[in-house]
């Protein structure tokens, strides 16, 4: 099966943009984790979220 090409910088920024509204991993990825594209929003989102956490630990301490 194959999927649209999609540009590492639109998956960043869905990612990103996810991740800063708060969603779920699982409901906000718009491409099947299998697919190229999926695999990198995962990476993205994951890595944003721990960023905008410590950035929250950050501001408390």
């Amino acid at each position: 099966m194959s999927f649209p090409i999609v540009s590492i910088d639109a998956v960043k920024e869905a990612a990103h943009a996810a991740a800063e509204r708060g969603e779920s991993l699982n409901d906000s990825c718009p491409w099947p984790f299998y697919s190229d594209a999926g695999r990198q929003f995962k990476q993205f989102f994951i890595l944003r979220k721990a960023a905008l956490q410590a950035a929250a630990a950050e501001s408390l301490s």
